[in-house]
């Protein structure tokens, strides 16, 4: 190069390096959790925790389940009822969605396949399109459980489902898990048979709530006791049932061949922002379910009150509903109600998100909100959620925990003793789901250890690899 267009290539350098430095704030790199020691890594803790899954908890009926093992640790004995099978097996649908767009790995499109084909299989039994059990017997399968003569559980009417039977009384909770499992498995799978079977399940749902009234009914015609969505019902707080349904048709909405009228359903009739004629489904006028979700969500409650089931579901709701949302306006409104409502608050008596390690909280907060690591609130949140990753075990076996020896600060809403600070990982009993547990509730009596119960996966899996999709965990983490 001649030596005047050197000097002049230089200078252009020189500026074009302050212009960034600045006009570009720098963005620091995510904190890793220095403070706690693991073998291996999350990645390695990942494979075997998928590992797992597909060989044990998808093994019988094919939805996710908690397992007792043979006495020799070998081989599964029996699977296991809990309350909501329908909800982890919506989360485990999700982790392996996206683990998909993470990897490609072709072994995620498989798990989700046998995921799908068994949540049909949980609304068809019911004999009423569009409504599942919480959970099911198949014929065949060995469970530690009988659906026979229980009066919790319902023989299938449908035909083809004959000695089938279903876990009656479905919640809200249950298909808000469900919902974000087929709603992530629409953004990343592209698998034929997965898009298509989960779009004919999503309008199934949608015809059920909109022709409903925004009601889940059950087998013979009766709401089912956790089953109103709508926000005026007043069984939950406005701002609760507003985003629950406002996510849940925003999805059906979205989804490949949905029904032409529920984009209008979405932004008519729930957000206020056209002029359409909507059925009548509230039994009060109570503003649009924005407004609802703006002033009466309340998550945040004093004195160690808060619900963190109903945190969960809210998250659950929210990332699948800005993860589509558009529009401008509501999207701004949406992402203030997200940080203002739902991740950090500034009052004192509170417990705010940040402390909490709360990974799957955290990670989709990041991912939804855009904040980086250069607010400190946020980044002492993933430096915690991390944490908690690195704390899980590597078999979720029933661990030994000692007896807390911590006196309680106050008391949570289900009447326990609650600490000050959160309880260590290593120190609290905990089952297949953690985020939706209350992390200060104190444990006053030691738990025994029972290695032959191994519970499933899945608040490891959705939190790591929602972490590892929007660029928080490292891949050789």
């Amino acid at each position: 190069m001649k030596p005047y267009l050197t000097v002049i290539a230089s200078i252009i350098i020189l500026l074009i390096t302050a212009c960034s430095s600045e006009d570009s704030p720098a963005v620091t790199s995510w904190p890793v959790c220095e403070s706690v020691a693991m073998e291996g890594s999350l990645a390695d803790k990942a494979a075997e925790y998928d590992r797992i899954a597909k060989d044990w908890h998808l093994s019988g009926d094919g939805l996710l389940r908690n397992v007792y093992l043979t006495e020799d640790l070998s081989a599964v004995e029996l699977h296991q009822h809990t309350e909501n099978t329908i909800l982890w097996s919506g989360m485990y649908l999700g982790s392996q969605a996206l683990r998909y767009a993470v990897t490609g790995n072709t072994e995620a499109v498989a798990n989700a396949t046998v995921v799908v084909k068994a949540l049909r299989q949980l609304t068809e039994v019911t004999g009423s399109k569009g409504l599942y059990g919480r959970s099911m017997v198949k014929p065949g399968v060995d469970y530690n459980f009988d659906g026979k003569d229980n009066p919790g559980w319902t023989a299938s009417p449908a035909q083809g489902y004959e000695g089938w039977y279903f876990r009656n009384d479905v919640s809200k909770d249950g298909y808000d898990g469900l919902v974000f499992g087929y709603a992530v498995a629409l953004e990343h799978f592209d698998d034929p048979f997965i898009v298509q079977e989960v779009s004919a399940l999503l309008g199934e749902i949608a015809d059920h709530l909109v022709d409903n009234g925004l009601q889940i009914i059950d087998y013979h015609g009766a709401v089912t006791e956790h089953g109103r969505l709508y926000h005026s019902a007043l069984d939950d707080f406005p701002g609760f049932n507003a985003l629950l349904a406002s996510s849940w048709i925003k999805v059906m909405a979205d989804a490949p061949g949905a029904r032409a009228d529920l984009d209008d359903f979405y932004y008519g009739c729930l957000m206020g922002m056209r002029d359409v004629t909507c059925p009548v489904f509230d039994t009060m006028d109570m503003g649009t379910y924005i407004e609802s979700m703006e002033t009466a969500l309340n998550l945040f409650l004093p004195n160690c009150k808060q619900n963190y089931d109903n945190f969960d579901m809210c998250y659950q709701a929210m990332y699948p509903l800005l993860r589509r949302e558009q529009d401008p306006e509501l999207r701004q409104r949406l992402l203030d109600v997200l940080r203002s409502s739902m991740f950090h608050t500034e009052k004192g008596t509170f417990q705010s998100m940040a402390e909490l390690g709360h990974s799957f909280f955290t990670f989709a907060y990041v991912g939804l909100s855009g904040d980086n690591a250069d607010d400190p609130i946020v980044a002492k949140a993933v430096d915690n959620g991390i944490c908690t990753l690195k704390e899980f075990p590597p078999l979720k076996y029933d661990r030994y925990i000692p007896a807390d020896p911590q006196q309680g600060v106050c008391i949570n809403r289900m009447d326990k003793a609650t600490a000050a600070e959160p309880i260590p990982l290593s120190n609290y009993a905990f089952d297949n789901y953690l985020w939706r547990l209350d992390p200060f509730e104190i444990q006053p009596e030691e738990h025994a250890e029972n290695r032959r119960q191994i519970f499933s996966p899945e608040d490891f899996l959705i939190a790591y690899w929602l972490g590892r999709y929007h660029g928080i965990i490292p891949a050789e983490m």
